[in-house]
Formats: structure tokens, C-alpha cells, sequence
């Protein structure tokens, strides 16, 4: 088969996903269980036969592909709608991912009969989750969960990996060198957090500051100046011992809270490039499977998926929302909807590279249960969100969501979304009387629980939501500042 012959196949099966994921996600299916099923129709004991078992390249290729997921997941997260998460949404994303970790490895070293380390390190491996599923689910059917819900689910699946990434290497390190002391591995968590915040901070003021004072002739020079950052960042950090997941997760929060130029193509481009790193992520993944491999685990793979599902996650998540006085029925369903995606069949070829005993294993189990977890719960979803009364009605909808929410028709123009604070010097003046810079353009306002169209008359009121645009390169951060304007 020539080059030519089987890319005009590959294309044929991602476009018909695509087309097919229109009616299939209405169900609750995500489309990237689709191209996870294109890899394995392509791989080794699928209809094309394509030789492929190279966990080296699978993980590396998995790395880069990660650090676009996490980076994009980092700049959706609005700093406003965390904030009233941000205790309940750190301790998921690390106390709850260490129980689940040890209770999952518990189950499966009991039900699989394999040495409890092992087991321990199956459960570090499968113990962060996926929101990207998730939300692309209601966003097919056109819903949305509750702004509190949506937020923590968002929080925890955007900061976890990087727990569960330290988790992964630390039970490798067990395993392969029992002689080191526990205070090594406590220093290499002190280490690659420590590290890797800073990293993550500092490189993200760094990018915000060089958008800002560059002026560059060719628009997507900006975008190329974003992606190499993103690669320095994971890479530097890496490279000194840092969690390099962490400080690209960080980088995109700060990138993703503050004003720079482009900032509305930006966010777009890297949703976009999300959404392709999750498509060769998944294509590979579907090539290193041999599906011959998962039959011996399915008995055991679906009893482990369904005790993780039903009994560990709960124990590990509600107690810990109960702290924080969320509704029984929100911490229900946050409990239940802990997809396993991505990032866990990605960790799981980490034993394969080191030639672990029983690595293969644990990647077909992993395999199987992140399989049958986003099938199982993704199904299930819009109909216990309903259930439970987590999803928002129209009216509720806010007008100010993620950038890449924003019009397509203003796509070319930067868009800034803002609140008015107590201390504004804007409140009480009408629109007319701001005296804001002729290129600035108020959009829109949401006053109380009803729109406003913006005219000079409009008056200004403490916790009006805006959205300002540029129709030149105006530093829309300046007027914030001026106005104590929160984007």
C-alpha cells in the first residue's frame, strides 16, 4: 500500500468520525472514543494490519500531546468561577486522586492476584480524570451544567494529571529502585511542584508581557510566539526537575486571566490545537492496542471499572465536598462522572519503557477500564445530570463564557470579558461620560438578570458584566486598570 493509498483512508475514517460523532455524541458517546477505534482499525491486528508497538514513541508522542490538553485546559479555566472552588477543587485534585490511588490499587492487587506495588501503581496510573469528555458531551447536546459543577469538574480534571503523573513515577521508582529512602521521594514531590510552579508562573507573565510589547507585522507570528513557549515551559521544567504538566497547566491559567493582544485568536488556536493533539493522541493509542490482549482482562476490567465508578471514587470525592457544604446531589454527580481518559492510557506506557513485569498488563487493564469508563458514564450522563438537577436552564446561561465561546464574526478583534468591581470609578457614570479611548467598544452588558444594549446613556453599576473590544491595538489591560475592570 503506497503513502498515497493509505492517507486518503486515514482521512476517509477521521472525516466520517466526524460526521458520524454529529448523531453517535448525541448518546453520550465522545468522539474521541471514535479515533481510538480508527488507531485499532489501522494497528497491528486490525483490518490494515499496520505494524505498531512502540511505547517509546507512544509515550513521548502522548507527552507533547498532553502538554496542548492541559495548556488549552488551563486557559478555559476562568480565575472568577474557581475562585469560590479553589480549596474544594485543590484537595480533589490531590487528596482525592492519593485515595483513589490506593484503593484502586488495593482492588486490583486483590482481584488480579499481582504484587500489591503493582497494583498500587495500576491505581496512581487510572487515578486522575477527564473532564474534556465530558463537556464535549453537553456541548454536542447543546446543555450545560451548573456554573459551581462546572467549575470544580474543570478545576479538577485540568490540575490532577500532574498529580497523577508524580504518583506514576514515584511507585516506578519504588519498583525498580527499592533501595531509595522514603524522604528521596519526598523531596522529588517538594521538587517537581515546587519547580514546577515556578516555571509555570513565571513563563506565563513572561508570555502575557511579550504579547503585549511585541509588535509583530504578520498576526500569526503571535501564535508561533505561544506555541514555542509552551514547549520551553514544559521542556525547562522538565529539564530541572520540575512537573512539567503542572507548569504548562499554570502558564495557561495566567495566560488565560490576563489581557494581551490577539488574545481571542490565541484562545482560539489553542482550543483548536487541543482538539488535534487529542486526535493523534488517541490514534496512536488505538495503534500500540492489540485487541486480542484485552479479552483475558475484560472480567476483570469491568468488575474494577464498575467498583471504581460506584464505590472508590465516591469515597474519595464526597467526603471531601461535604467539607465545603456542597448539595448531596452536586457531589453525587461530580463522584460519578470521574472519567478516565487521556492522560491515564498515556501514564500507562510509562512501565512499558522500562521493561516492568506485568507492564503489558497493566496497560491492557488500564486500556479497558478508561474504555469502559468514558462509554459507560458518557452514555449515562445527561440523563443522572438531569436527574439530579445540575444542568442550567436557557435563561440562566451567563454572557460571558470561555473566549472560545466568543462570536466567530468577532474572531479577528480583541474581545475582553469583564466585571465591574465596588471600586470602580466607572459606577454610577453613564457610557458617554467614561471618556474611554474612540477604538474601545463596549459589546455588550448583563446588568442584574437582564441585557443591556450599550449606548451612551447606559449607566454603569457595580457587578455589570462586559464585554470590551479593540478596533485597533489598543492595550485593553491599560483601560482595566483605569477603570478597575476585572477580566
Amino acid at each position: 500500500m503506497s503513502i498515497h493509498e493509505l492517507t486518503i483512508i486515514i482521512t476517509l475514517l477521521m472525516l466520517f468520525c466526524v460526521f458520524a460523532s454529529r448523531y453517535l455524541t448525541y448518546f453520550g458517546v465522545p468522539i474521541l472514543v471514535f479515533f481510538i477505534g480508527i488507531g485499532m482499525i489501522l494497528g497491528s491486528e486490525g483490518i490494515f494490519g499496520i505494524h505498531f508497538d512502540n511505547p517509546f514513541l507512544t509515550r513521548e508522542i502522548g507527552n507533547i500531546a498532553l502538554c496542548f490538553i492541559i495548556f488549552s485546559g488551563g486557559m478555559d479555566l476562568r480565575w472568577r468561577s474557581a475562585k469560590p472552588i479553589i480549596s474544594s477543587g485543590l484537595l480533589l485534585s490531590t487528596v482525592s486522586v492519593f485515595l483513589t490511588a490506593f484503593l484502586v490499587g488495593v482492588v486490583t492487587s486483590f482481584i488480579l492476584g499481582i504484587p500489591l506495588l503493582y497494583g498500587l501503581l495500576l491505581g496512581a496510573i487510572v487515578s486522575s480524570t477527564d473532564a474534556a469528555a465530558v463537556f464535549s458531551v453537553f456541548r454536542t447536546q447543546k446543555s450545560r451544567l451548573k456554573s459551581k459543577v462546572a467549575s470544580l469538574l474543570e478545576f479538577e480534571s485540568g490540575s490532577n494529571d500532574p498529580m497523577a503523573y508524580m504518583l506514576t513515577i514515584t511507585m516506578l521508582g519504588i519498583i525498580t529502585n527499592p533501595q531509595d529512602s522514603v524522604l528521596n521521594y519526598i523531596l522529588l514531590f517538594v521538587k517537581q511542584f515546587g519547580f514546577g510552579a515556578i516555571i509555570g508562573i513565571a513563563l506565563g507573565f513572561i508570555t502575557v508581557q511579550m504579547l503585549n510589547r511585541m509588535r509583530l507585522s504578520v498576526e500569526g507570528m503571535y501564535l508561533i510566539v505561544g506555541i514555542s513557549l509552551l514547549l520551553f515551559t514544559y521542556s525547562i521544567a522538565s529539564l530541572i526537575g520540575g512537573n512539567g504538566f503542572l507548569a504548562v497547566y499554570i502558564a495557561g491559567f495566567i495566560i488565560g486571566n490576563t489581557s494581551f493582544i490577539q488574545k481571542t485568536r490565541f484562545v482560539h488556536f489553542f482550543e483548536v490545537q487541543s482538539w488535534i493533539a487529542q486526535i493523534i493522541l488517541f490514534v496512536t493509542l488505538g495503534l500500540q492496542v492489540f485487541p486480542s490482549q484485552l479479552v483475558p482482562v475484560m472480567i476483570s476490567g469491568i468488575i474494577i471499572s464498575l467498583i471504581l465508578i460506584f464505590i472508590i471514587r465516591p469515597i474519595a470525592v464526597m467526603p471531601i465536598l461535604s467539607l465545603f457544604k456542597i448539595p448531596i446531589k452536586e457531589q453525587l454527580f461530580v463522584s460519578l462522572v470521574g472519567f478516565r481518559g487521556a492522560a491515564s492510557i498515556v501514564f500507562a506506557t510509562y512501565p512499558l519503557t522500562v521493561g516492568l513485569p506485568f507492564a503489558h498488563e497493566i496497560f491492557n487493564m488500564v486500556f479497558f477500564i478508561a474504555l469502559t469508563s468514558v462509554l459507560f458514564q458518557g452514555i449515562n450522563l445527561k440523563p443522572l445530570a438531569k436527574h439530579l438537577g445540575v444542568i442550567e436552564k436557557e435563561d440562566d446561561k451567563p454572557i460571558m463564557q470561555t473566549f472560545s465561546q466568543y462570536m466567530d464574526e468577532l474572531s479577528d478583534m480583541p474581545i475582553l470579558g469583564v466585571y465591574v468591581l465596588s471600586d470602580s470609578p466607572a459606577i454610577g457614570k453613564r457610557i458617554s461620560e467614561l471618556g474611554l479611548p474612540h477604538h474601545i467598544r463596549i459589546v455588550a452588558i448583563k446588568q442584574a438578570d437582564h441585557y443591556v444594549a450599550p449606548k451612551g446613556q447606559t449607566l454603569i453599576n457595580a457587578g455589570d458584566r462586559m464585554l470590551l473590544t479593540s478596533l485597533e491595538d489598543d492595550n485593553l489591560n491599560e483601560v482595566c486598570e483605569k477603570f478597575k475592570f476585572e477580566s
